[in-house]
């Protein structure tokens, strides 16, 4: 990738040069010249991912929380949009140190996206995968949420389910086993 300084006679024009070049002009108003890349090369069902992500993000692009990281990053609302849609929410760690199986205890969930999670759903199930409950976490700010529990677990181990979600509906499970 190359800036472009003072070329008046470059005004207004973008689009490819060629097979190998792009000229484009970066939201903050910069040219640059870029090397085209392949990454799929001849795979269709990349292909049919990457056009199902440029056509999410030609709708959601306007949306605010592109919009923010675009200018964020010094790039276009569609190229956050784009890979965005690419990348699915990552779950880091699930916390049951403060998890006793007891109302009131805490859960936290260490999770992250290239964008935002835009929501994180917990279930705790017994050693026989009966429900003991299902919720809500709720965000505490950076990579961290905080699930409370509601309910008495009635065994000695517990599983964890955690399922996090971003912009595009992309779901990331994550699982964790406690004997408490």
């Amino acid at each position: 990738m190359a800036d472009i300084k003072d070329e008046h006679c470059l005004d207004g024009f973008s689009g490819r040069i060629g097979q190998s070049l792009r000229l484009l002009e970066t939201a903050d108003g910069r040219r640059q010249v870029r090397a085209l890349d392949c990454p799929c090369g001849h795979d269709p069902v990349c292909w049919e991912s990457f056009q199902e992500a440029l056509a999410y993000a030609r709708g959601a692009r306007h949306h605010p929380e592109y919009r923010k990281t675009a200018r964020q990053r010094r790039a276009s609302a569609m190229q956050v949009a784009t890979a965005d849609f690419l990348h699915a929410p990552e779950i880091h760690r699930i916390d049951l140190e403060d998890y006793h199986g007891r109302p009131g205890d805490l859960i936290r969930i260490h999770a992250s996206d290239d964008v935002a999670v835009t929501s994180l759903g917990i279930l705790i199930v017994d050693s026989a995968n009966h429900l003991i409950e299902m919720g809500m976490a709720r965000h505490e700010g950076g990579d961290t949420w905080i699930y409370r529990a509601t309910r008495q677990a009635p065994g000695e181990h517990v599983r964890v389910i955690v399922d996090a979600a971003d912009l595009p509906g992309h779901l990331t499970e994550g699982r964790a086993e406690k004997n408490i």
